[in-house]
């Protein structure tokens, strides 16, 4: 019977009434017999005898039947024994105008008035508003053996409320015996798993030891001992460590090997960790995803094809557009808000189109995990194992006990397959006793399942897919569609948008980490591809490997987010941190390379040895420090360089041995990762796509107009700050920026750049719950200082909070004054360092504004899309707040505030024409979810604020400008810039020539011997740009002159498959497209 029930073909069923919802699904015919207790819903046996069956008529997709026409009281959509899914209920006959006009718990058969061969079928119930009696649908069916598809007739309104129709069907002509009962079974599909989470409340390692470790030994010990069991695995941050510990066994290895060719034991996701979906970058979400990937594919040569994010809080559109992209087929999400009126509506499985500039490209099959909060914990928390094994006393109560779960859901699907996903957090630690008790539970339900009709066997997640795809045969037109959303924010009884921001310090450290991660790639991959710093034997490439690993666990959701506790999250700052070093160490040899090559091809003297360490600067007595400075996007770039120094008598020279305009401010110590120093070089630079230029500081000389005064502002009167591109109005009334004009767009904005201040309620490091609206810090003005040279001008101001004897909150705005590209001088750079906060504060930066915005706003999914916002009343400050990764705006018509960030926050617009982001939070306290949040850093983000016309042009290039800063290598003092450049190649430039500004290299990565991945993105979506929202070409054979293209292979995201068909060197990238292609050199 097992074997039948899951293998026995698709049709069409009924169920008994009252009823919630019905299936598509494989159906068992059984016999009628006496002792069953079970009435099928559409048979009747006549006064004369006679045996009627319409079950065949039964729609069990809940589609119905449209009858009549016209619309409105003449038109209507019917069932026969079920309810019509279009009608909102359990009515099996509605109107056009959705007036219930028969129910199906109230259906009932009757012989045909007068005798003759039919039927009568009255469904009473219906809705009585404007009616005698509530309304009532009467259907008479006539025998028809030639009508084998039905034919239904609308018969009018007579008398008031009650609708009359015909049917002439085969399925209405009688049978002289009991008709054969067809049941429909409802297979479940028992799915082992274990949750395990790359770093929480204990760090990796301790993890590791403590339970990962036990669960695959044990786990692969009892797979081995029963062939039926089955276990799905998903975090290869901990696979990895298992297979790489010592202590695994070869045996173990070659059993696990054996165990997933043979189906039992399945990789699920496979990326490193399963990670955040709210503060991760999507380029962060592919590395992570790509490194889990390999791994698997190369000692597997398995690839995994569903999706399972289980436990990140709320899911991001991106998620099925990446998952697409990888190779995936579905993907299964849980923690999400309104999951019952999902549950109730048929509405947790879903056709997920994550981005609707990709349209089919981005679409995957979405299922949210029925049941509570924790809905992937659900089954295994219903049966305590651990304490109260399955033995022959208690099996049939836990039968009884998962056949009442199965009862309740059955409802919730289109067809008849539920997933019982078996596990939780950490579970399986000893899995023998657990599958033995599992065991003794699958066998008492398949021994009852001929009367239960609930068909349980072991399963993987594939299989369970493959199960629902086949019951509606590959076709989800009857599936709801998701275009473009997302499941932000989550409410588990409060709203979970306080990690938006949690952790500010840790955010920065990600991202920075992230940045230095893939500069360094793509330098060792362009050293080793073009030969000069090809690294035979490998051993160079290893120091890529901590930060890889290091940024791949920062992912998980319980890593960037800042949900985990103070010692968890040093490690994942103290390993980026080390990472990053030895990416550092790295990418300085490689520079050092192209430096010591005079040309191309000949021999290579040694360079100069570079360090990415300021200790020169700090340091710096006599002679001349080369800064070596590498621009790792495609794009040429004109930047502000910062850095620190302790001297002031210096100047600045290019290779050329040519002035170079710069200035020594003050240092307010507003800058992230600051070291202690006097001041701040500030300096103009040039950079073509992907090069590296060397720029001279030489001391022992002074420029007074390079030094500029610090004065504090009197603010008895407005002043303005101009240059190219904005002016930019200080009040004296308030002490705050007043105004900004866009001279190049013509737009000018009333804008208040304030700072304001919640205090907790019931925050924590999950959920941010205030007592009320942000308020202001203090009537008192801030304390400006004011900062004007040649490079930038430096607005620094001190505020002084109420209750507060000391300011913990400086921000310092800066405009630059150089004659450099709009793209650093159309924006404001705001610095903040805040801290320490007062325990329940929670920080915001407020942006008033004259911008007519109604209420709408945008952040940016994962940096990858924009998501348009509206401000819901009823959610509340909390419910209103959203992830902004890399960008927010506000716009109207004529004008747009923009906010860039260079790592994630969270953000609202609460009031319209306002936008807030909050920049550090000090809850003190926690929210019953986790850890507390208590975070006593003193941290400097910085955000970029900008004013323009209405355009996602600015918002792109910022976004990337911001979070890929230019990376700077210091060479040993020399005696002069002669000197140096007689000696060494000071700049080189490894692309032909600037990629299109709508396109990004997202990836320039080493994957094995002479093979690459190189990751292209287009970064418009359909019609955010008339010009640059278009397809674009590049040609991959001639991005990089100085590397022989040998062979271009067109891949899946995680470079593990080959897409079907020649790759041409062509490519042409449409908008918002991510195409990845491995390279040969």
């Amino acid at each position: 019977h097992d074997r039948l029930a899951f293998e026995c073909h698709t049709m069409l069923c009924g169920r008994s009434v009252p009823v919630v919802s019905v299936f598509f699904g494989l159906c068992l015919a059984l016999t009628l017999v006496p002792s069953l207790a079970y009435v099928y819903p559409c048979t009747h046996k006549s006064s004369s005898g006679d045996f009627y069956d319409l079950s065949p008529l039964t729609k069990c997709d809940l589609s119905g039947y449209t009858v009549g026409s016209g619309g409105g009281d003449d038109q209507f959509q019917v069932n026969i024994c079920q309810e019509v899914d279009d009608c909102g209920g359990q009515e099996a006959v509605c109107q056009a105008d959705y007036f219930k006009a028969g129910l199906a718990s109230q259906g009932s058969f009757s012989d045909l008035p007068g005798g003759g061969k039919g039927l009568v079928l009255t469904y009473g119930g219906g809705d009585g508003a404007g009616c005698p009696h509530p309304r009532t649908s009467i259907f008479t069916f006539n025998c028809d053996p030639a009508a084998t598809t039905p034919v239904f007739t609308y018969l009018g309104e007579k008398p008031q409320c009650t609708y009359s129709f015909q049917v002439r069907s085969s399925v209405a002509c009688p049978v002289q015996q009991a008709p054969q009962r067809q049941v429909c079974p409802i297979n479940v599909w028992l799915v082992p798993h274990t949750h395990d989470d790359v770093g929480w409340l204990q760090t990796i390692d301790g993890y590791y030891q403590s339970a990962v470790k036990h669960i695959l030994d044990t786990v692969v010990a009892a797979l081995v001992a029963n062939p039926s069991r089955k276990f799905m695995y998903v975090e290869q941050a901990f696979f990895w460590r298992w297979w790489t510990d010592p202590n695994t066994s070869d045996t173990q290895r070659s059993q696990l090997k054996t165990l997933v060719q043979n189906g039992q034991f399945e990789f699920v996701l496979g990326g490193w960790t399963m990670p955040d979906e709210a503060c991760t970058t999507f380029g962060a979400e592919v590395d992570q995803l790509t490194l889990g990937h390999q791994f698997i594919y190369n000692t597997f040569n398995f690839r995994p094809t569903k999706g399972w994010q289980i436990d990140p809080f709320g899911a991001s559109s991106v998620t099925p557009t990446l998952s697409k992209l990888a190779g995936f087929d579905v993907q299964l999400i849980d923690r999400t808000t309104n999951k019952g009126e999902m549950e109730a509506n048929q509405r947790l499985q879903f056709v997920w189109q994550g981005s609707p500039s990709l349209g089919k490209k981005s679409e995957i099959f979405g299922e949210v995990m029925g049941g509570g909060a924790n809905g992937y914990c659900d089954w295994f928390f219903s049966f305590d194992f651990e304490k109260d094994p399955v033995n022959s006393g208690n099996v049939a109560q836990y039968a009884t006990t998962f056949v009442n779960m199965v009862n309740a859901r059955k409802g919730w699907y289109k067809t008849p397959n539920i997933l019982a996903q078996w596990g939780c957090d950490f579970a399986f630690q000893n899995a023998t006793p657990m599958f033995n008790s599992m065991d003794k539970l699958v066998a008492q339900l398949q021994a009852t399942q001929d009367t239960t009709h609930v068909f349980v066997k072991y399963a993987t997640l594939s299989e369970y897919w493959q199960a629902v795809f086949q019951a509606v045969n590959n076709n989800f037109g009857d599936f709801p569609v998701n275009i473009g959303g997302d499941f932000f924010d989550y409410d588990d009884s409060l709203w979970w948008s306080g990690y938006f921001t949690s952790r500010v310090q840790l955010k920065g450290i990600v991202r920075r980490g992230e940045a230095t991660a893939r500069a360094m790639e793509t330098l060792y991959s362009i050293g080793r591809a073009s030969g000069v710093a090809p690294d035979t034997s490998g051993t160079a490439a290893n120091q890529l490997t901590p930060l890889r690993l290091a940024n791949a666990d920062a992912t998980h959701h319980d890593g960037v987010t800042g949900t985990s506790v103070p010692e968890v999250v040093s490690m994942y700052e103290n390993d980026i941190l080390n990472g990053a070093q030895a990416a550092g160490t790295l990418g300085a040899g490689v520079l050092s390379a192209f430096l010591g090559q005079k040309t191309l091809g000949g021999e290579v003297a040694a360079g100069p040895a570079l360090t990415t360490s300021v200790d020169a600067l700090l340091n710096f007595k006599n002679g001349t420090i080369p800064l070596v400075l590498y621009n790792s996007l495609g794009w040429t770039r004109h930047d502000i360089i910062n850095l620190p120094i302790n001297r002031n008598d210096v100047r600045v020279y290019d290779a050329a041995n040519r002035p170079v305009v710069f200035q020594v401010n003050q240092n307010f110590d507003v800058d992230e990762f600051n070291v202690t120093s006097t001041y701040r070089l500030f300096f103009q630079a040039s950079l073509p796509a992907l090069s590296y230029v060397t720029y001279f500081v030489v001391s022992g000389s002074s420029d007074p107009e390079a030094i500029p005064v610090s004065e504090v502002w009197a603010g008895l009167e407005d002043t303005t700050i101009s240059n190219n591109v904005l002016a930019v109005t200080l009040s004296s009334s308030t002490g705050r920026i007043s105004n900004v004009i866009n001279k190049v767009d013509g737009v000018a904005v009333d804008l208040d750049l304030d700072i304001a201040r919640y205090i907790s309620l019931h925050s924590g490091a999950y959920a941010f719950t205030p007592k009320g609206n942000a308020a202001p810090l203090s009537a008192q003005q801030p304390k400006t200082t004011i900062v004007k040279g040649p490079i930038v001008t430096e607005i620094y101001q001190e505020f002084v909070c109420d209750g507060s004897a000391s300011s913990f909150i400086k921000q310092s705005i800066r405009i630059v004054q150089a004659n450099a590209s709009a793209d650093v001088q159309g924006a404001l750079c705001v610095h903040f360092k805040l801290g320490v906060l007062p325990s329940h504060h929670e920080i915001v930066s407020v942006v008033r504004s004259s911008v007519q915005s109604a209420g709408v706003f945008a952040t940016d999914s994962n940096g990858f899309e924009m998501q348009q916002r509206k401000y819901v009343y009823d959610l509340g400050i909390q419910g209103n707040y959203f992830p902004m990764v890399y960008a927010a705006y506000i716009r109207d018509r004529h004008s747009q505030v923009a906010l860039i960030a260079e790592r994630s926050h969270g953000a609202a617009s609460l009031v319209p024409g306002e936008l807030e982001c909050m920049v550090h939070r000090n809850p003190d306290m926690g929210d019953g979810f986790g850890p507390g949040l208590t975070d006593t850093d003193i941290v400097r983000p910085a955000l970029r604020v900008l004013v323009s016309a209405p355009s996602s042009v600015g918002l792109h290039r910022h976004s990337y400008l911001h979070n890929f800063p230019v990376q700077a290598f210091v060479a040993p003092s020399v005696q002069s810039v002669s000197t140096f450049t007689s000696a060494y190649t000071s700049s080189g430039q490894f692309m032909a020539a600037d990629l299109p500004s709508n396109v990004h290299l997202l990836s320039f990565t080493y994957l094995q011997t002479n093979q690459f991945i190189i990751r292209l993105t287009h970064l418009f979506a359909v019609d955010e740009d008339e010009s640059l929202a278009v397809p674009v070409t590049v040609d991959l054979s001639k991005l990089f002159p100085k590397m022989q293209v040998k062979t271009i292979t067109e891949t899946t995201l995680s470079a593990t498959k080959q897409i079907v068909g020649p790759a041409p060197s062509q490519v042409v990238l449409s908008p918002k497209e991510i195409r990845t292609f491995v390279v040969t050199f």
